[in-house]
């Protein structure tokens, strides 16, 4: 049983450790079943004590090679290796009972990785299962004169309405108490700050979420969901980077999120801005993705934004973090600043051809707008190919695309767009982020993946302000219509296929995935703000401590009701019998465990002479309905009359 619990616990651990440390464990496990499997002797305390050294060896190379950081993993997997010992010196019942606890422990490591909903299943039924050995080591005749699993299910039943009060209206924290430190960085989603040619490409072929996001009202379409990262203004002739000096930090705070209170003003054409909640997986960055123009995030994270319109979190993601976001989906207007114009006209030296033909459209379209135009017709009329496979480009990078590969994905037509604009005189600058998303209609949420990872443009007109282009729609619509798998040729989808196939599968996905995002929104990610909201809703905003009291009280009692429930089920005549042989075990004559009633009746009466007539009057009402022929008495007669006959033996043992 030790091994197998053991076992169990450790088979989801894999998915964060190192491969060398996963085989090591289980070797050490197998050494175990083998010694167990053959009846053979356990090794003697030099060989466990060997072996152990021989582990922390291990773990101090792993340690040294990491640079001296002892890591998160690496403590897990030294605790594992550790217990497994202890399991090569399990002799006794005090050692199976720590091995047992200490099984625990490493249960509750499996929450440090990450909390998806199967492992609290999991955990669940391991735990069940290590709660029922726990029993049988200490009780073996358990096994077969108690139903354990029922009993097991009437604890947890016990305990449920108390789980579920704590966390619904315990006080919650914004920030946890503490953290675990990381030996490596972990996070899922990889937009980075700089883009070059077959940056995005590669972050496209992988189908890992990035983040999800409900959004209120009606579903919106695929070419609305522009989720802007970060904005690019540096261009070297090989990658675009952003601003070099660090951008004017500006309050980000959403106030009264979700109540609507937080009023603001009517947009261009009388629109109003778009209000959402976005589930950010890990990121190891600080920048948040709203919709493009985003207004405001969640007060309670303390988040700024740039004039750029980007968002930045107090500190790296490095757990899955939700929070509330507001956006327009149409520009607004914005002056440009002396500075901005200078780095939205800045170009590196080089790409004549790119820079004839922008010049080109300088003199003959006066208008700045008719230069985007030519530039959109360009795309659109010329050979150009959408792929993930585009050809090397030569050392003039934009000469090379625009006029000799035509083949490339988004960051080459929206680095080619910017470059030509600028040549032309209009400011432009490179926005990267998201694009699209698969919308599920089983959870109302949509799913971002890195395969949603997009590049577009900006160029900023008089009156207008900065306003998007996206010049990978004029050579492949279908991308920013449909998505990236509707865009890319056969041989270019890959993994994306399968994770988007249709059918009964797509079914299945969908509500697999609905059901980690309530996991996340509604157990992961249950903070202040989720509960305030949620009292606020049943009109109970400020009564928390005055719940909390009534509910403590509530289930207090309600703990006491099987006491109760079982008073309730005791046989009243039989309890009757218990007080009289009570008050008679107080006159020193104790009823013996196999003595009958008129037994002690008589026994009774001889030590107590005065009070001989109520005994056996007592005794007689008893025996004839516990022991007599059934007759039309009733139960509560019966009880009466042995009240009674009890009040006269306790007047006559007085009087005694």
């Amino acid at each position: 049983m030790l091994i197998g619990q053991l076992a169990l616990v450790l088979a989801p651990q894999p998915r964060s450790l190192p491969v060398s440390v996963s085989v090591l464990l289980v070797l050490l496990l197998a050494w175990r079943w083998l010694l167990w499997r053959q009846r053979a002797p356990l090794p003697s305390k030099l060989i466990v004590g060997t072996t152990a050294m021989l582990v922390l060896l291990i773990a101090g190379a792993l340690v040294w090679r990491g640079g001296g950081g002892l890591g998160r993993e690496l403590c897990v997997a030294l605790l594992a290796a550790f217990v497994i010992l202890k399991l090569l010196e399990t002799r006794a019942l005090a050692d199976a009972t720590l091995v047992t606890q200490l099984s625990f422990y490493l249960l509750l490591t499996l929450y440090l990785e990450d909390q998806p909903f199967w492992l609290a299943l999991y955990s669940m039924a391991i735990g069940a299962w290590i709660l029922r050995n726990w029993l049988l080591f200490h009780h073996p005749e358990a096994r077969g004169r108690l139903a354990i699993w029922p009993l097991l299910g009437r604890m947890a039943l016990f305990g449920l309405p108390w789980a579920l009060f704590l966390f619904v209206l315990f006080p919650r924290l914004d920030h946890p108490l503490w953290r675990l430190p990381q030996s490596e960085p972990v996070g899922r989603t990889g937009m980075s700050d700089t883009m070059r040619p077959g940056s995005i490409g590669q972050l496209i072929r992988s189908p890992e979420v990035a983040f999800r996001a409900d959004i209120d009202g009606d579903a919106l379409p695929v070419s609305a969901l522009y989720w802007r990262a970060r904005v690019l203004w540096n261009y070297d002739g090989a990658a675009w980077r952003p601003d070099d000096e660090p951008p004017t930090r500006q309050a980000a705070g959403l106030r009264n999120e979700g109540d609507g209170a937080d009023h603001v003003a009517a947009g261009p054409g009388g629109a109003s801005p778009r209000e959402y909640n976005v589930t950010l997986e890990a990121t190891q960055k600080t920048w948040l993705y709203l919709l493009d123009r985003g207004v405001a995030v969640s007060d309670s994270l303390a988040a700024w934004h740039s004039a750029d319109g980007e968002f930045f979190a107090r500190s790296p993601v490095d757990r899955p973090l939700r929070y509330r976001a507001r956006s327009w989906l149409q520009g607004v207007p914005q002056p440009l600043t002396r500075r901005a114009l200078q780095m939205s006209l800045a170009l590196p030296e080089g790409n004549p051809r790119s820079r004839a033909l922008a010049a080109g459209w300088m003199a003959r379209y006066a208008d700045p707008w008719q230069r985007v135009q030519a530039a959109m017709r360009l795309f659109a009329e010329a050979p150009f190919a959408y792929t993930l496979s585009p050809p090397p480009l030569g050392k003039a990078q934009v000469d090379s695309f625009l006029f000799d590969t035509r083949r490339g994905f988004c960051e080459h037509y929206a680095s080619s767009f910017v470059f030509l604009m600028r040549a032309a005189g209009v400011p432009a600058r490179v926005v990267i982020g998201y694009q699209g998303g698969e919308y599920n209609p089983l959870g109302n949420h949509y799913v971002i993946r890195q395969s949603d990872a997009h590049a577009w443009a900006e160029v900023w007109l008089a009156g207008r302000g900065w306003v998007r282009v996206d010049p990978t729609s004029a050579v492949a619509p279908s991308r920013v219509e449909s998505g990236v798998d509707a865009a890319l040729a056969s041989e270019d989808l890959g993994a994306l296929r399968d994770l988007r196939a249709p059918g009964w599968l797509r079914e299945l996905r969908w509500g697999l995935d609905g059901l980690t995002y309530k996991w996340q929104r509604w157990v992961l990610e249950y903070d202040r703000g989720q509960q305030y909201r949620l009292l606020e809703q049943a009109g109970l905003g400020d009564r928390l401590p005055q719940l909390l009291a009534i509910g403590i009280g509530l289930l207090s009692l309600a703990a006491l009701a099987p006491m109760w429930l079982r008073r309730r089920r005791v046989d009243p005549v039989q309890a009757l019998y218990d007080r009289y042989c009570a008050v008679l075990a107080r006159q020193g004559i104790a009823r013996g465990m196999a003595e009958g009633p008129h037994a002690f009746a008589t026994r009774a009466e001889t030590a107590l002479p005065h009070a001989a007539s109520s005994v056996r009057a007592f005794t007689d009402i008893y025996v004839a309905w516990r022991y007599g022929v059934p007759d039309a008495t009733t139960q509560a007669n019966i009880v009466a009359r042995l009240r009674k006959a009890l009040r006269e033996l306790g007047r006559s043992l007085g009087r005694g």
